[in-house]
Order: C-alpha cells, then sequence, then structure tokens
C-alpha cells in the first residue's frame, strides 16, 4: 500500500496517513452548502459540466455521489430543478454561473439512481429525547430501521435490519436522568478492560436514552441492543432536527423521525471491552444498574401517545426512568458531619461495596456478613462529591472472617 499528496497540493515531505475518523472534516450539502445533511444520493454516470476558456474548454467532473439536506432532498425527490435552481443560485451570480448551476443540476436529476441513502455526515447540535415521549420515537426509529432508506454501519442489509426493527418494537424501554448520565460518561472514561457477558444485559431486548450526550465525539444520545443467540447487536444513535425551521422539521420527522444510527457494533461473550471502544458508554450504563446503583421507577408517557397504543390495541408503553440510588430514609443521621452536630453536610458522596455484620434470626440474635451495595448518602439536594464519583466500578474486597469486626461506614 502506498500514500500519495493530492495532485494540487506541493509538499516537502512524505504523506504521513491520518485515520478517517481522527479527521475534523466539514460536510454540507451539494446544493445549498447547508451543514444539516441528512440524505445522499447517487447518479448513474459521473456529472460533467464543460466550461469554455478563452480559446479551449476544461471539464469539471462533479462525481457521483451527491448530499442534501432536508428541504433540498424535497426538491430533489421532485425532481424539481426551478426550486432547486432558485435555492442554491444568489443576486450576484453572472449569468454564465448560473447557466453552469443549471446544466450541473439538470444532469443530476436525470441521471439520478433509485432510493437514497441515510447521511451520517451531517452537523446536528445534539438533542436528547424526553422520557415522556420515548415510545413514539422509539416507533419511528423502528419503522426507519424497516423502511427503505439505505443505512449506514452495514444495517441496511436485510439479515440485519429486519431482526433490528422486530427488537425495536418490543425493546424494554429506559430514560436515565442527567446525574446517573453525568456518573455513567465519567465511569465509562476509565472503564477497566473486562469481558462482555450476557449477564450484563437488563433485558433481552433494551432502548435507552440518556439526558444528555454521553460521547462528545459521536453525540450520542441513545442506544438500542437485540439478543439473537449468543451475539448481542449494539446500536448507538444521534439526534436530527435541532435548529431547523417548523416546515423542514415536520417533513424530517415524517421521513426519519428523531434519531439516526451514530456507531453499530456486534458483541460476543468474552469479547474485550475498553473505554475507548464505541459502546463503553452503553456497557457502563448496564453495570451500574446491575449493581444495584440505580432505582428504576415507571415515568409518565404523553397522553397522546398512550391514547394512540390503545386505538392500535396495543399494550400499554411502559418508560423505565433510572435515577441514582440514594440513601435509605432511615439514613438522614448520616447526613450531618460527625465533628458538628447538626451541622449539614455540602455534599453527597458514594459509599463503596463494602461488607456489614447484619443481625438476623429470632430476636436478631444471630449475625452474618452481607454486601452493601455502593449507593449514595447526603443531602438529595447536594451536588455528588467529583473524587469518588467512579470508584463504583470496583471489585468487592475478600469477605471478612467469621470472627472479624464489623467495619465502620464512612464517605
Amino acid at each position: 500500500m502506498s500514500y500519495e499528496h493530492p495532485i494540487w497540493k506541493n509538499t516537502d515531505h512524505r504523506p504521513v496517513p491520518v485515520a478517517a475518523d481522527a479527521v475534523e472534516a466539514t460536510y454540507v450539502c451539494d446544493f445549498c452548502t447547508d451543514p444539516k445533511i441528512l440524505f445522499v444520493y447517487a447518479t448513474a454516470q459521473p456529472v460533467l459540466v464543460q466550461v469554455d476558456t478563452p480559446g479551449s474548454f476544461v471539464v469539471r467532473d462533479y462525481g457521483t455521489r451527491w448530499s442534501a439536506c432536508v428541504e433540498c432532498a424535497a426538491l430533489v425527490e421532485a425532481r424539481n430543478l426551478a426550486g432547486l435552481l432558485k435555492r442554491v443560485r444568489s443576486p450576484v451570480m453572472a449569468f454564465e454561473v448560473v447557466a453552469h448551476l443549471s446544466a450541473m443540476l439538470r444532469q443530476v436529476l436525470s441521471t439520478l439512481r433509485p432510493g437514497r441513502a441515510l447521511s451520517v455526515d451531517g452537523r446536528w447540535e445534539p438533542h436528547p429525547v424526553p422520557a415522556t415521549t420515548l415510545p413514539r420515537i422509539r416507533d419511528r426509529l423502528a419503522a426507519l430501521i424497516a423502511g427503505d432508506v439505505a443505512l449506514p454501519f452495514a444495517l441496511g442489509h436485510q439479515a440485519v435490519r429486519t431482526p433490528l426493527a422486530a427488537s425495536l418494537a418490543i425493546a424494554r424501554l429506559y430514560w436515565v436522568d442527567d446525574e446517573f448520565t453525568i456518573l455513567t460518561r465519567n465511569a465509562a472514561q476509565v472503564l477497566p478492560r473486562l469481558g462482555f457477558s450476557p449477564g450484563d444485559l437488563p433485558a433481552a431486548h433494551g432502548f435507552v436514552a440518556w439526558a444528555q450526550p454521553v460521547d462528545a465525539r459521536r453525540r450520542c444520545v441513545a442506544a438500542s441492543w437485540s439478543s439473537h443467540g449468543d451475539a448481542v447487536q449494539l446500536v448507538g444513535y444521534r439526534s436530527v432536527g435541532d435548529g431547523l425551521a417548523p416546515a423542514p422539521l415536520q417533513q424530517l420527522r415524517a421521513q426519519v423521525g428523531w434519531l439516526i444510527p451514530a456507531f453499530a457494533v456486534t458483541l460476543r461473550p468474552g469479547q474485550p471491552v475498553t473505554a475507548t471502544h464505541p459502546a463503553a458508554t452503553l456497557i457502563t450504563t448496564w453495570r451500574l444498574i446491575r449493581q444495584r446503583l440505580a432505582d428504576t421507577t415507571p415515568a409518565k408517557v404523553d397522553t397522546s401517545i398512550r391514547r394512540a397504543y390503545q386505538r392500535a390495541r396495543r399494550p400499554e408503553p411502559e418508560v423505565a426512568l433510572v435515577r441514582i440510588r440514594g440513601a435509605r430514609a432511615t439514613s438522614a443521621p448520616a447526613q450531618h458531619i460527625n465533628a458538628g452536630a447538626g451541622s449539614e453536610r455540602d455534599y453527597r458522596w458514594w459509599v463503596t461495596p463494602h461488607w456489614r455484620h447484619q443481625p438476623y434470626g429470632p430476636g436478631r440474635s444471630l449475625r452474618d456478613w452481607i454486601v452493601v451495595r455502593p449507593h449514595l448518602r447526603g443531602p438529595h439536594d447536594k451536588p455528588i462529591s467529583a473524587t469518588t464519583t467512579v470508584r463504583v466500578l470496583g471489585t468487592l474486597p475478600p469477605r471478612p472472617e467469621p470472627t472479624a469486626q464489623a467495619p465502620t461506614e464512612g464517605p
């Protein structure tokens, strides 16, 4: 394999290859230059336009791949040459430039291949989805996966998209609040190398949305998983639609919905996963829930969605709201600093996993060592102490000997 610089670039060093996902490239609509692109079209042949020059001419090759924003895509679908030209031209363009654009657009519309693909290159600001509309968002996403738009990350193969759409339709829904999202994001950054275990899954098929983006680069706000024998298909999603005017936003919601794929991976038992894995945050979310760090309570769903499910004779949708598990109500005295009775702590802290000598049996006369799972202690309206946020991923200390003394709890 060899590498060369572009022919137009003068250089004085050998080319240095860079991973494609490390390049901060900016992609725009090939028609109007809007960075909020959504679809990609292909022409049956390269679009070539001749440009006359004094005494000669040059031919510009525009290729076969054409990215389009929501509004330009609607004009392309309608083969509306006049509408496209009106959208892309400006009052200061010379007549020759307008003629060139017209010839280019005419070729594009006359040589388009059937179908279109979903673009992953658009610049969309992340917009987390609310818990109250999660069933509708999940259903629209399932319809997109089952539809005829070509999907990225090899999700377009019928053997992949059909079971993925089916699993989304029955997926258990989770919505993670702000504090648990921050905890998960921080913990995922220091996730130790571990082997994937199907026992981590809180459900065979699931869909989770976070209150904040959990991946700064991919801007992932949701993910789904589906079990197929030993294999688990994971798909992360980014949001689309933020910043659009009402009319194109409505088109977007009808054609695509709220989310598009951001990555897709398949995991098998024992497969190694580290903090750099694209699904590290989702796997961390599973593990924190499994460690009983979370309270899951039903979230209210919009009335219109519940009625729509009733009309379709579908079971009422359930959304599990995931919050950080706090201290028990009986532990209120622990919210005060030992050195000064009545003075309240100005933070919450994680109680790490440990063993406790627990009374049990008749008259609570017997004792045995039990595991105390990690949990938060301190006033519920105070911030979490950042220095202990990620310690919850640690392992339990060895079980004490039967004659050992009970440890003293503390932050």
